[in-house]
């Protein structure tokens, strides 16, 4: 049986009138840091009632960044995509990992929104407003079986489109334009992109914020869970921080590498991080006392 992820306990309500300007920059407090990623500090029904009315009312885009472990070591090695997570409009812990740094090292509360659940939140909130959703990437079939059960299963959503190009179909503008036509031509409130990181964050920074689709999320490999494709990891395997094992389980040739030797160089990059930066803060404090 799929697991379901847990309702959120208050109703959302959308305030402001269709057409209404928003605020151009949503960001109200400044990021959690944890070495060189940055995470916001909403919950998930105050992400959720902005998004939702920035999906309805915004002439911008949004970019919503579903952040794990691996965010954190390839933000630390890759100056291009660490400004890219910085320039997105949220930053959200995707991993429980992510949370753990974030409350124990960092001494700040943030919550989990994992991208799969937080799809759910949309599709259910949206419904009764005709949202129009775009889902891109995935495996062969798997956005059009997603979009399928999301149809199914929240009545009054609208699926604008379905794309599952190519690999690397953004190297080439014979094969992007296309794409990019689609998803203009179908005016979306909403586009997932499941292309993996970090080519789904580039595409959306890149080529998606110029079309002006309000809100675009990358969500991994969420198509392949919601279409029942993949089966997602029980509930208490969640809580714990044990989801990575079971989609191993699943998936070993593909994900070994990332899970195993990519959760190792998570910790260890995090340990240097926690011990380094202390030292830091004493020498610059020494030096300006010095001056």
């Amino acid at each position: 049986m799929r697991a379901v992820s847990p309702v959120l306990s208050r109703d959302i309500v959308i305030s402001q009138a269709v057409g209404a300007p928003l605020p151009v920059d949503r960001r109200r407090q400044p990021r959690v840091r944890i070495g060189q990623l940055g995470i916001d500090r909403c919950t998930r029904s105050e992400m959720l009632e902005e998004v939702m009315q920035h999906a309805l009312n915004g002439q911008s885009t949004w970019q919503i960044v579903t952040a794990n472990a691996q965010f954190y070591v390839m933000a630390e090695k890759d100056q291009r995509f660490r400004a890219c997570l910085e320039r997105a409009e949220y930053s959200c812990a995707d991993g429980m990992p992510v949370v753990w740094a974030c409350n124990r090292l960092a001494g700040a509360q943030v919550p989990r929104i994992a991208g799969v659940d937080f799809i759910e939140d949309i599709c259910r909130t949206g419904a009764s407003h005709g949202l129009r959703l775009f889902l891109l990437g995935g495996v062969p079939g798997a956005a059009k079986a997603a979009a399928a059960v999301l149809a199914a299963r929240y009545p009054g959503i609208e699926i604008a489109g379905v794309s599952c190009p190519a690999f690397h179909f953004e190297k080439k503008a014979e094969t992007l334009q296309p794409v990019l036509d689609a998803i203009a031509e179908a005016k979306p409130h909403v586009l997932f992109v499941a292309l993996g990181a970090p080519k789904q964050e580039f595409f959306i920074d890149e080529h998606v914020r110029p079309l002006g689709v309000p809100i675009a999320v990358g969500i991994g490999g969420s198509f392949e869970i919601i279409s029942g494709t993949l089966t997602r990891a029980p509930q208490w395997m969640q809580r714990v921080g044990l989801e990575w094992l079971f989609r191993l389980r699943q998936e070993p040739r593909r994900l070994w590498k990332r899970y195993l030797v990519g959760n190792v160089e998570f910790v260890l990059r995090l340990a240097r991080w926690r011990l380094v930066t202390p030292r830091l803060a004493r020498a610059a404090i020494v030096r300006q006392a010095r001056s």
